[in-house]
């Protein structure tokens, strides 16, 4: 019976041994599936998804239908500066899944002046982009319709801008690329400068 003690002392030991371990272990696996849905979220902020981004917001009676007069250019954009860069990566929010330059720039401020400010559609989407930059409240500049694998370079000024430096949102409202229905839209915060 002394051996069957032992046997039983020492299989209880082992049993509180591996009941120790299961937090440990529990732990070490929740801590790899966070970082691997951490290392999914960034990949997704780099490489477009062919959905509207997560912030997208229902359909409003209000949101007007797809204004498709105008053109993009087909192709991707011209590779952006080191400045450009080092830009994105400060703000993060305007790279979601969107190619979208932080900074519009006008050399006039003149209804009807032409700006720069690029921002791409990846062949890889599935949407429609149109994008509008908005200060106090009002649109002063609209991108024609941006279809996958085209991109605008700037946007024309629909109203007069005193010159100086603003901090805009930068609407993007995505539609469908068959039915050209609105499915959603995000804004972003950019820097518009008006010399």
């Amino acid at each position: 019976m002394t051996t069957e003690k032992a046997n039983g002392n020492r299989r209880r030991k082992e049993d509180e041994k591996r009941k120790r371990k299961w937090p440990y272990i529990l732990a070490i696996l929740l801590l790899l599936l966070l970082l691997l849905l951490l290392l999914l979220r960034s990949c997704g902020n780099q490489h477009p998804s062919p959905n509207p981004p997560p912030s997208s917001s229902a359909p409003s009676s209000s949101v007007p239908s797809l204004d498709d007069t105008g053109s993009a250019e087909s192709g991707s954009s011209s590779t952006p500066s080191r400045q450009e860069i080092l830009s994105r990566l400060q703000k993060q929010e305007v790279t979601v899944t969107d190619k979208v330059s932080a900074q519009a720039s006008f050399s006039s401020g003149a209804k009807g002046s032409t700006g720069t400010w690029e921002v791409e559609n990846p062949s890889s989407n599935t949407v429609i982009m149109q994008c509008e930059i908005v200060l106090d409240d009002e649109t002063i500049a609209k991108s024609a319709p941006i279809y996958p694998g085209q991109h605008i370079d700037g946007l024309t000024l629909s109203k007069q801008i005193s010159p100086g430096n603003y901090s805009v949102t930068a609407t993007i409202r995505y539609y469908s690329k068959d039915t050209k229905s609105y499915l959603g839209m995000a804004d972003y915060k950019i820097h518009l400068s008006v010399s």
